[in-house]
C-alpha cells in the first residue's frame, strides 16, 4: 500500500483491480487495528493488575491488616432469604438469641475496655521478697516516747518489683574419690563417684544454654545482641560460639523432636503451612530461598512441629506426610493438593475458608461491590456459627453444622455458580469465586467431622514465630543452621501453644536428655511438652492462660453484639 494518490481507473477492469486493492488495504488496516486494540487491552489489563497489586502492597505496608467486615447496608444486603437463613436455623437460634439479648443489653452502651476498666496487677506471691526497713534514729525520738512501755512495730507502707539483670554464676564440679594403698604401699586402689553426663561438653551449663535458645528462638534476639547482653554481665561469648552450640544442641534433640513429629502425624486432623527464609550461599555473597514448614497435631497430640527444606518443591510435603492418614487442612499450594491423589485417598484435603475470604476481602477493599459484600456476609455468618459451637464437643459440633452450616454453605455455592454465569469472562471476581468452586469438595470437608476446623489460622499463627524472628536475624547461615532452627522452633512453638515457660522446660530437657535412651520412645516420653507440663504444673504461664481466655471472651461478646445489630437492622 502506497501513500501516493492512486490514478483514477479509465476502464472497467482497472476499476475492479483498484477496488480489490483497496479492499485488501482495508482488510490489512483492520487486522493492524485489531492487533493494536488487543495489545492495548492486554496492556490495560496488566496496568489494572499492577495497580491492584500496588494497592494491596500499600495496604500491607501502611494500612490496616484486620479483615473484619462491617457493611452499613448489611440489613438490606444480607436478608435471611438471600443467604439461606432457613426456618430451622432461626428456630435453633431462638433460645440462644433471647438469652444473648438479655445478657448483653446490660453492657450494650459500654465498650469492652470500659467494662473491664484498669485491672490492678497483683504481684505474684512466688517471687522472692526482700524487706527494706527504715528505722527511727534515736535523735528523732522525743523524750516522752522513750522507755520500755513504748511499743515498737513495723508498718508496711508499700511494695514494688525490682529488676535484677541476668546473674551468672560458675558451678565448680567435684566428684568424691576414695583411695586405698595395699599393705606395702606399692599399689593404690581408687574409687570415683559417677559423674552425670552433660548434653554438651562446653563451659555453658543447661540453664545458660536454655537461656540462649529461648532468647534467640522464642524472643527473636540475634546472636550479636545476646553477645552484648552477656557482656554487661562480665562474660564474653562470641556470636559464632553461640551458633555452634545451638547446632550441636539441635543434633542431641533430634530423637525427641522426631518423636513429636511422628506423634503429631498420628492425629486425625493436622494443619500445615510454610514460610520462606533466606539462607546464605557459601562463596557467592548472596542468599537463596529456603522454607520452614509447620505441621500442627490435634488436641490428642498438641505439638507444633517444624521442618526445614532448601526449596518449596512438592518433595517436602510428600516426605512429611508419607505416613499420615487423615485430614490435612491447608491452603491451595499445589504441593499439598497433589497429596490427595498421590496418597490414593489416604489423605483428605480440607480448604481454609479464611484464605478464601481473604480473596473477596482484598477485592472489597480495592473497590466495594455488592457481590463482594454479599460474599463477605456469607463468610461472616459461617464464622459466627463456628464461634457459637466453639465450646461444644466434636460430636455436638458436627450435628450443629449439619443443621446450621450446611444449608448456608449450599446457598453460598448456588450464589457463586449464579455469579459465574453472569460475570464477564475477565471480571476480577471470577478468580476469587473459582478459587472456591474448583476446590469445593475441600471447602465443604469441615462438614464431615466436628474435629475439622473451618480455617487454617492456627498454622498461620504458628509460622509467625520464624516470621518475627527473621525480621531480626534476617537469614540462616547454613543448612545446618536451618535444620537447627526447625528443631528449636518445634520446642519453643509447642511451649507457646501449651502456655509453658520455655526456659524451665528446655533447662530440664537439657539436664535429663543425656540420661535417656534416644532409641526408646518410652524413655523420651516424659520429656514431651504436654507430659512434662502435667508433671510440672507450676511451669504453666497462668497469666497467658488468663489473657487468652479474656481475649476469646471479648471477641465472642463483640461478635454477639454485631449479630444483634444485624438482627435489629433486618427488623
Amino acid at each position: 500500500m502506497s501513500d501516493a494518490a492512486l490514478p483514477l481507473p479509465t476502464t472497467v477492469d482497472a476499476c475492479h483491480t483498484q477496488l480489490k486493492r483497496l479492499a485488501a488495504d482495508n482488510a490489512a488496516l483492520r487486522a493492524v487495528n485489531t492487533q493494536q486494540q488487543a495489545t492495548i487491552d492486554e496492556q490495560q489489563a496488566a496496568i489494572e493488575s499492577m495497580q491492584r497489586d500496588l494497592a494491596l502492597m500499600k495496604r500491607a505496608l501502611f494500612g490496616q491488616r484486620r479483615e473484619r467486615f462491617d457493611d452499613p447496608r448489611q440489613g438490606l444486603l444480607f436478608d435471611s432469604a438471600e443467604i439461606g437463613e432457613s426456618g430451622r436455623d432461626s428456630t435453633a437460634n431462638t433460645g440462644d438469641d433471647s438469652h444473648e439479648s438479655d445478657s448483653s443489653n446490660e453492657d450494650e452502651d459500654k465498650s469492652p475496655s470500659r467494662r473491664r476498666g484498669r485491672v490492678r496487677r497483683v504481684i505474684p506471691e512466688g517471687l522472692p521478697r526482700v524487706q527494706r526497713v527504715h528505722k527511727l534514729a534515736d535523735a528523732d525520738i522525743p523524750e516522752h516516747l522513750r522507755g520500755d512501755e513504748v511499743r515498737r512495730f513495723l508498718k508496711k507502707t508499700g511494695e514494688w518489683v525490682e529488676w535484677e539483670r541476668p546473674r551468672l554464676m560458675v558451678i565448680e564440679e567435684f566428684v568424691e574419690m576414695l583411695a586405698a594403698d595395699n599393705a606395702d604401699a606399692t599399689e593404690t586402689t581408687m574409687l570415683s563417684a559417677v559423674r552425670p553426663s552433660r548434653i554438651l561438653n562446653c563451659f555453658a551449663g543447661p540453664s545458660l544454654l536454655a537461656g540462649l535458645a529461648v532468647n534467640h528462638f522464642a524472643d527473636h534476639l540475634p546472636y550479636y545482641r545476646l553477645e552484648e547482653i552477656l557482656g554487661r554481665s562480665k562474660i564474653e561469648i562470641d556470636r559464632g560460639t553461640q551458633c555452634r552450640w545451638m547446632i550441636r544442641l539441635s543434633n542431641k534433640l533430634i530423637p525427641l523432636v522426631d518423636l513429636m513429629r511422628s506423634l503429631a502425624l498420628r492425629s486425625l486432623v493436622v494443619q500445615a503451612d510454610e514460610t520462606p527464609v533466606r539462607m546464605l550461599v557459601p562463596g557467592l555473597g548472596k542468599t537463596s530461598t529456603t522454607y520452614l514448614w509447620a505441621v500442627l497435631g490435634d488436641r490428642r497430640f498438641p505439638y507444633t512441629t517444624f521442618s526445614f527444606t532448601e526449596s518449596r518443591s512438592r518433595a517436602g510435603p510428600a516426605e512429611f506426610f508419607a505416613d499420615f492418614e487423615g485430614t490435612l487442612v491447608s491452603d491451595a499450594y499445589i504441593g499439598y493438593e497433589l497429596l490427595g491423589g498421590l496418597s490414593e485417598g489416604r489423605i483428605r484435603l480440607a480448604g481454609c475458608h479464611a484464605h478464601a475470604r481473604r480473596k473477596f476481602e482484598e477485592l472489597h477493599k480495592l473497590g466495594p461491590m455488592e457481590q463482594t459484600a454479599t460474599a463477605m456476609g456469607y463468610f461472616r455468618r459461617l464464622f459466627d456459627i463456628e464461634d457459637d459451637l466453639r465450646e461444644l464437643s466434636d460430636a455436638s459440633r458436627h450435628e450443629q453444622r449439619q443443621l446450621r452450616s450446611r444449608p448456608l454453605l449450599e446457598d453460598f455455592k448456588g450464589w457463586m455458580d449464579d455469579q459465574l454465569e453472569r460475570l464477564r469472562p475477565k471480571h476480577e471476581l471470577r478468580g476469587a469465586i473459582a478459587y472456591m468452586t474448583s476446590r469445593w469438595e475441600c471447602f465443604e470437608r469441615f462438614l464431615e467431622s466436628g474435629a475439622i476446623p473451618l480455617d487454617n489460622n492456627a498454622s498461620e499463627q504458628a509460622v509467625k514465630n520464624p516470621v518475627m524472628g527473621k525480621k531480626n536475624w534476617l537469614f540462616f547461615g547454613s543448612v545446618a543452621g536451618g535444620k537447627a532452627a526447625a528443631i528449636f522452633y518445634t520446642l519453643t512453638a509447642t511451649c507457646r501453644r501449651l502456655k509453658i515457660d520455655p526456659h524451665a522446660y528446655l533447662q530440664d530437657v537439657f539436664e535429663r536428655l543425656p540420661q535417656c535412651d534416644p532409641a526408646d520412645p518410652a524413655s523420651l516420653g516424659p520429656l514431651l511438652p504436654d507430659r512434662w507440663l502435667a508433671a510440672h504444673p507450676e511451669s504453666r504461664l497462668q497469666a497467658r492462660v488468663t489473657e487468652s481466655a479474656e481475649k476469646a471472651e471479648r471477641k465472642l461478646v463483640n461478635r454477639k453484639r454485631r449479630r444483634m445489630a444485624h438482627a435489629q437492622g433486618q427488623s
